[in-house]
This record gives C-alpha cells, sequence and structure tokens, in this order.
C-alpha cells in the first residue's frame, strides 16, 4: 500500500485541528480534551449518562470525567444522579452550554464546507461509503481484540 494513502488520515484529521482550533479557544474552550464533541453530542441527543457520552465521543471514561469536572466548573453542564444506577451520572447542557454547543455546530459545519468544497453529492457519497468501511474494519479489530 502506498505510503501517502497510509498518512492521509492523519494528516486531513491534523489539518481539520488546526484550522478549527481558533475558533474552539475563541469561545473558551480548552482544545484537546473534546469539549467540543461533548458539546455536540449532548445538544443533538440530549442527556446522556457518561458512559453513552464516552462511547459518542470515543474517549475513555476517565478522561471524560476530568472533562466534565472542568465542563461543569465552567458553567457548560451539569450532572445529575441516573435514576437507573446509583453509580452513574446523567450529563445535561446548562443554558450557557446550549449557546455554546449551538455555535460549536455553526463552526464544525463550517468546517465541512471547507473540507467538502468542490465535491459533487456522488463524490461526497461514494466517500462517505468508503470511510465507514474503514471505521467498520476498525470497529471489528477492536472488537475482535477485546474479546481476546
Amino acid at each position: 500500500m502506498d505510503n501517502e494513502i497510509k498518512n492521509v488520515f492523519f494528516d486531513i484529521e491534523m489539518l481539520r485541528r488546526r484550522l478549527i482550533r481558533p475558533f474552539f479557544i475563541e469561545l473558551g474552550l480548552t482544545v484537546g480534551q473534546g469539549q467540543p464533541r461533548i458539546l455536540k453530542e449532548l445538544r443533538q441527543h440530549g442527556t446522556m449518562n457518561q458512559k453513552e457520552l464516552a462511547d459518542a465521543c470515543l474517549m475513555d471514561v476517565t478522561t471524560m470525567s476530568r472533562t466534565l469536572d472542568r465542563m461543569e466548573k465552567d458553567g457548560l453542564l451539569k450532572r445529575e444522579n441516573n435514576p437507573a444506577s446509583r453509580r452513574s451520572w446523567n450529563v445535561l447542557l446548562t443554558d450557557c452550554g446550549h449557546e455554546k454547543a449551538d455555535e460549536v455546530i455553526k463552526i464544525f459545519n463550517k468546517v465541512d464546507d471547507v473540507i467538502f468544497k468542490g465535491f459533487s453529492e456522488e463524490e461526497i457519497k461514494m466517500l462517505s461509503s468508503m470511510t465507514d468501511k474503514v471505521e467498520n474494519n476498525l470497529w471489528e479489530a477492536i472488537n475482535n481484540e477485546e474479546q481476546k
């Protein structure tokens, strides 16, 4: 396999982060800790428990917990007891968190517009289909490793 292909996902993600970083810093978010993704997931899905949120954001539970502590301190979200389990918390956005999440979604959409500039609908569908296969292959490998 060509080295260029092997590195393309990494390069794209690094360039995407470089583009998006100043927007999140301007919003007052800590970059690199998943805060924008957490806000986006909670805005789109509503209240979630910490495990669901960690899974949706592809973060380990410990990192998620530390990030939620900081976001709660900053007034972006709050945690409430989960009536279904005494050992877990439900996480929900505050009013301030809703406002920030709406801004985060606008930023993600703006960056998507940059990424897909010049692509036809057919090309976007084809790229989406191919990257879905890559993602599914990775999940399958992870699940196989976890079952060992």
